[in-house]
């Protein structure tokens, strides 16, 4: 069997306006396939008998992950990233969502210097909106989200950046005419020690590029 399952179980999806309670797989297609699959069965014994799956998403582009209670009918939703779409998942236990956000976010290397997130304000003087919002980098690709559930608002290449750096309570990071210019600054619920920390880290990463 060349699939990978990353993680399986009972979870709710969205179906029109309503919740659906399904047994749902998160695979990748091959070990190296740098996308997830995302199926879902009616229940685990759908999937036992090798039932044909109710769902079937494939999530390209992840930028990252994003945990909330955004969804009225949900007590929890953990909502995956991607460039073009943002796939919702629903947990009645917080267990649960924790047990999912940690198996994803070591498929998809979360932890390492390569895959980070950091609450931003994003300021005034740039083509974006500002206003608060998620810094997503993951792998070579720097992505800014906001909105409820999380949409991605613009993205860059780090080969593409021009210049990138730390300015005092900030970073900045300039594309030219290909993507653009955007200065952040921490979240502001974020203590002075981890705002420190984490532009720190950004640095760090966009140096390696």
């Amino acid at each position: 069997m060349t699939d990978s399952v990353v993680v399986e179980g009972y979870a709710r999806v969205r179906d029109g306006k309503k919740w659906r309670t399904r047994w749902l797989v998160l695979r990748k297609p091959s070990p190296v396939a740098d996308c997830l699959v995302l199926l879902g069965f009616k229940d685990k014994s759908d999937r036992a008998q090798g039932n044909k799956e109710r769902l079937s998403t494939t999530l390209e582009e992840i930028c990252g992950l994003e945990a909330g209670q955004w969804s009225e009918g949900v007590a929890f939703t953990l909502a995956v990233v991607c460039l073009t779409q943002t796939t919702l998942l629903g947990f009645d236990a917080r267990e649960s969502l924790l047990a999912w956000e940690a198996r994803l976010r070591y498929s998809l290397g979360e932890g390492n210097i390569s895959n980070l997130r950091f609450a931003v304000g994003v300021l005034p003087g740039t083509k974006l909106e500002s206003g608060p919002a998620t810094l997503h980098l993951c792998n070579n690709l720097l992505a800014l989200a906001r909105d409820v559930p999380p949409v991605v608002i613009a993205h860059w290449n780090l080969p593409d950046l021009r210049r990138y750096g730390p300015v005092p309570n900030g970073f900045v990071f300039e594309g030219g005419t290909r993507c653009g210019y955007c200065k952040c600054s921490p979240s502001p619920s974020f203590n002075a020690n981890y705002r420190r920390g984490g532009i720190l880290d950004l640095y760090q990463c966009t140096s390696l590029y």
